[in-house]
This record gives structure tokens, C-alpha cells and sequence, in this order.
């Protein structure tokens, strides 16, 4: 009987036995995810603009920029293997779980979603061919340039946007009750996950619809609240809550702060060697966000 395999099959994953290794596991990548972006900082922003290494970033390969192939053929992979594991962690099954049916349709959008999010990235990949129309050709205007701009910068960063805060909604609402761990780390991957969406969406040019759809998150929190019977204390001990919740307030907070700073949602990536200071505005940002919400998140547990 020890060893019998328990059987998840109700709507709700119920399950609250969650070891700490699948605890650390999911901190883990769900660390990655949060950091992932920023590679573009790094190499393109920091080696490329400012300490002048353009070949990392900017070296054309067949017409298309290294930077398009490593996101295409190295981030986007990565990131989504990051996400499968989150994704495992959340619906199982872990030990001896067997999944029910429900649980398993639950699972099954969940993975629906994160397909649709980094089809998403590939449909970003039509970026390329108005980078080298307007570069390489001199082409700026005409239907078929405007088919692909349409394309590259409207329909992509839909797709992508909208799956992305409705797989993290989707796992904020239905994990399993009361994953109580990691401290302020909850905290700090809220405020970077918000942080990188805020920057993510500005170099997209497409902040304000990361505003509208943003409100998944919120939304979702609020479901998990519910979910945890309206119990404030219960559910604030909660990791997927305080993340979703930090998540929820610092990426409006981020891009209010961004435009108030630059004077608008400029790109990072048109600022050129003056892109360092989009990395002091993150650190800055973070710093006061996360001790504001610690202050704030221990009065909480107290209530």
C-alpha cells in the first residue's frame, strides 16, 4: 500500500505532498525563464554596442544576423524546454502519481499554450526579411513589405504575448494548493518576471498590449485565492501566488518607471552604447521593487 500509486483525478490537482527536490527543481527553471532574455543585453547590448564586439550579435549569416539564428535555434529551444519542465513539475506526475483524466486536459493546454508561445518566437523569425528589406534593399514601403512588417510586428508579437501571460495564468490557477517554499525567492522571481516582460515588450515596441493581456495574471491570482478558500494568510505563504501577484504589479510598475525615465517606451536596442542605462534602470528598479515588497510581504504573513 506504501508504494501505490496515487491517482490525481479531480479537477483540481489536490496533492499538496510536494518534495523539496521539485521544489528547488521548479525555482530553478522558473530562474531561467526569468533571465533568459537578457542574453540580448549581454551580448548584443554590453559586447556588441558598447564594448564594441558587433560580430557577436551582428555578424550576417545568408542575410540574417547572428542574433536572429542563436534566438531561433538556441533561445527559443532552451526556453522551451525550460517551460516543459515547469510544466511537468506543476501537473505531474511526480513519485507514484498517476494522472487522471481531468488532470491530464489540464496538462494538455497547458502544453498547448507553451506550443503556441514559441510558435510564436518562429513567426518573430519573418523580422529577418523586413531587417533585410529595409537594410539591405532599401525597401520601406509597397504591400508587400507592409504584409511582412504586419506579420513580424503585429501578428507575431500577439501570438506571442498572449500565449505566453495565458500559460503562466493557466499554471498560476490550476498548481497545487499551498507549494509554500522559497522564501523571498517567490518574491524575486515575481519582480523578475515582471521586469523582463516590462523591457521584453518595450524592445518589441507592443507595451501596451503586454498592459491588456497582462491582467492574466492578475486575474489567475485571483482564481488561486479563491481556490485557497478565500484564506489570506493560507494564501499568501503560496509560491505561485506571491509570484503571479509580484509578477501582476511590477511589469505596469516597470514600463510607468521606463517611460518616465527615457521619456517614452524607447527600444533598448535603438539607444545604442547608451543602452547601460536600461541595465541601471533593471537594477535600480529590482532593488527598490523587491525591499518594498519584502516589507510588504512580511507584514502579510503576519496578518
Amino acid at each position: 500500500m506504501k508504494n501505490q500509486p496515487l491517482l490525481v483525478n479531480s479537477k483540481f490537482i489536490a496533492n499538496t505532498s510536494i518534495t523539496a527536490t521539485e521544489n528547488k527543481s521548479l525555482v530553478g527553471w522558473l530562474l531561467y525563464v526569468c533571465f533568459a532574455y537578457y542574453y540580448k543585453a549581454i551580448f548584443c547590448g554590453l559586447g556588441g554596442k558598447i564594448l564594441g564586439a558587433e560580430w557577436i550579435c551582428f555578424t550576417n549569416i545568408h542575410g540574417i544576423s547572428t542574433n536572429h539564428w542563436f534566438e531561433q535555434l538556441i533561445y527559443a529551444p532552451l526556453l522551451w524546454y525550460a517551460l516543459y519542465r515547469i510544466i511537468t513539475i506543476v501537473f505531474g506526475p511526480n513519485n507514484n502519481e498517476v494522472l487522471g483524466t481531468n488532470v491530464k486536459k489540464l496538462k494538455t493546454v497547458a502544453f498547448f499554450l507553451l506550443t503556441m508561445y514559441i510558435y510564436g518566437i518562429g513567426i518573430h523569425f519573418a523580422n529577418t526579411i523586413e531587417i533585410y528589406s529595409r537594410e539591405q534593399l532599401g525597401i520601406t514601403t509597397g504591400a508587400l513589405y507592409e504584409q511582412v512588417y504586419w506579420v513580424d510586428e503585429q501578428f507575431s508579437h500577439w501570438v506571442q504575448f498572449t500565449f505566453f501571460f495565458l500559460l503562466f495564468a493557466w499554471i498560476i490557477v490550476f498548481d497545487r494548493l499551498d507549494r509554500v517554499h522559497a522564501g523571498n525567492i517567490a518574491v524575486l522571481t515575481g519582480l523578475l518576471h515582471g521586469l523582463e516582460r516590462a523591457i521584453g515588450v518595450i524592445e518589441g515596441d507592443s507595451p501596451y498590449i503586454a498592459l491588456i493581456l497582462g491582467s492574466f495574471i492578475l486575474i489567475a491570482c485571483f482564481f488561486r485565492f479563491k481556490r485557497h478558500n478565500w484564506e489570506f494568510k493560507r494564501v499568501w505563504k503560496d509560491f505561485f501566488f506571491r509570484h503571479g501577484f509580484y509578477f501582476g504589479i511590477s511589469m505596469p510598475l516597470a514600463l510607468y518607471f521606463y517611460q518616465l525615465v527615457f521619456g517614452g517606451f524607447v527600444q533598448p536596442s535603438s539607444m545604442g552604447v547608451e543602452a547601460w542605462k536600461v541595465a541601471v534602470f533593471a537594477i535600480i528598479t529590482v532593488f527598490i521593487i523587491y525591499w518594498t515588497a519584502v516589507f510588504v510581504d512580511k507584514f502579510c504573513i503576519k496578518k
